[in-house]
């Protein structure tokens, strides 16, 4: 018998190899059958209003940076940029279009900057609060967990600004039937994104036309005739949020009535709203629309979820940095350990 190093040394090189990759298998199947801890990030998301852009410095721009400059850096924050990708497109989609484009615009964009462990946040300015409500329920790609709006006219435009005070001059008459055709026609309402909200309440005949229109109000609003699976998709969307929180703004003289931002609505159909009237209005919580839980508004606030508030002294889309960082970044947008504990915000 010879005795051979080099095929011992082999076969000892072998087994050690063999039982290292037993171990490491081993050690994978382990890892595999333990529950997966990933740590939660947010995804906030910004939604402008007319007349603004998403990175506007002076306004959606600048909540962009004092979010970034107050979250933890796991936390991602995009701003929806509706049109075909320029300012200018961004800008002029605020005005004309097709509202059921922008809400699948923004329903992609959100979907493509998701990842599985995070939870997405809106946050809706103006008209924009309409158009994130309505990706909150009709985008099945993903599950919001908070939406927040400021002076979003959720139920409805009912006047053009100004014509609160004296509806019946000869100006706000037409203007409000202008309004109501472009609203309420097929052709027209595909072009004016103002008409996608647009709620004419002035009589039985134009309520009647709203309720048929197919417009993105009536169908966010369960106001329309769509089929009973749509809704309660809807309504299932609407009632996994962690919150729902609506501001409108004390002063506000765009949106009319001021308090359809905070889901307000009519007394009864007609109704010839002026701003004196403002306290005929229902708030949110008297309102049928409430009682029979559409869209889960009554059981979000069952559950501490429904929050409504007013921007004490302020018109519309008129707040500090300071009032935003206090009361919405820290009161509301994410939970204390998400805030920098050695973040220091610079305000002018």
């Amino acid at each position: 018998m010879f005795f051979s190093p080099s095929t011992t040394t082999t076969t000892t090189t072998t087994k050690i190899l063999t039982f290292f990759l037993a171990l490491l298998l081993l050690i994978n199947i382990v890892k595999s059958s333990l529950p997966i801890s990933q740590e939660r990030t947010n995804l906030i998301v910004l939604m402008h209003g007319m007349g603004d852009t998403c990175c506007n410095d002076l306004s959606l721009g600048a909540l962009s940076k004092i979010i970034s400059e107050n979250v933890e850096k796991k936390n991602k924050i995009i701003s929806i940029k509706f049109g075909s990708g320029t300012t200018l497109s961004d800008f002029i989609s605020g005005f004309y279009g097709d509202a059921f484009d922008l809400v699948n615009q923004a329903c992609e964009q959100i979907s493509e900057a998701m990842r599985d462990d995070m939870e997405i946040s809106i946050l809706g300015f103006s008209q924009g609060g309409v158009f994130a409500r309505a990706v909150v329920e009709t985008c099945a790609k993903i599950t919001v967990k908070k939406l927040i709006t400021f002076g979003s006219p959720h139920s409805g435009v009912w006047h053009i600004p100004g014509c609160d005070k004296n509806a019946k001059s000869t100006f706000c008459s037409l203007s409000q039937k202008a309004a109501s055709m472009a609203a309420y026609d097929p052709l027209l309402k595909r072009k004016s994104i103002q008409a996608a909200y647009y709620k004419d309440v002035s009589s039985e005949a134009a309520y009647n036309k709203y309720l048929n229109s197919g417009s993105l109000l009536s169908v966010i609003n369960e106001d329309d005739e769509t089929n009973k699976e749509d809704k309660n998709m809807r309504k299932e969307r609407m009632c996994a949020l962690k919150m729902f929180a609506m501001f409108s703004f004390e002063n506000d003289d765009v949106v009319v009535p001021r308090d359809s931002a905070i889901f307000s609505d009519v007394p009864r159909i007609p109704f010839e709203y002026t701003k004196f009237k403002i306290s005929e209005l229902l708030k949110v919580r008297e309102t049928e629309f409430y009682r029979e839980n559409k869209l889960c508004l009554r059981e979000l606030d069952e559950r501490l979820n429904l929050i409504t508030d007013v921007v004490p002294n302020a018109k519309h889309m008129q707040f500090t940095l300071k009032w935003f960082k206090e009361h919405i970044i820290e009161g509301l947008l994410v939970d204390e350990d998400d805030i920098k504990t050695n973040g220091v915000l610079k305000i002018e």
